[in-house]
């Protein structure tokens, strides 16, 4: 059991990591830079993934929650 929740925490902090390199990556970001166009956005794929990585990271962290 205790392997399992390890896999969970393990998991949890990936997700962390890929979703923080996830919003790193906006477009909205290089404002300012002189690469940046005004039309320059993220695709709705990008935000797509962006919920669909927030939603499983919530669920790991109550599923971690009520294992304690």
């Amino acid at each position: 059991m205790q392997d399992n929740q390890e896999t969970k925490k393990e998991k949890l902090a990936r997700l962390e990591d890929e979703l923080q390199q996830l919003k790193s990556t906006f477009p909205e970001h290089c404002y300012g830079t002189e690469g940046y166009i005004s039309v320059h956005r993220a695709t709705p794929q990008h935000f797509q993934k962006i919920e669909d990585i927030e939603d499983e990271i919530k669920n790991l962290k109550e599923e971690l929650r009520k294992a304690q």
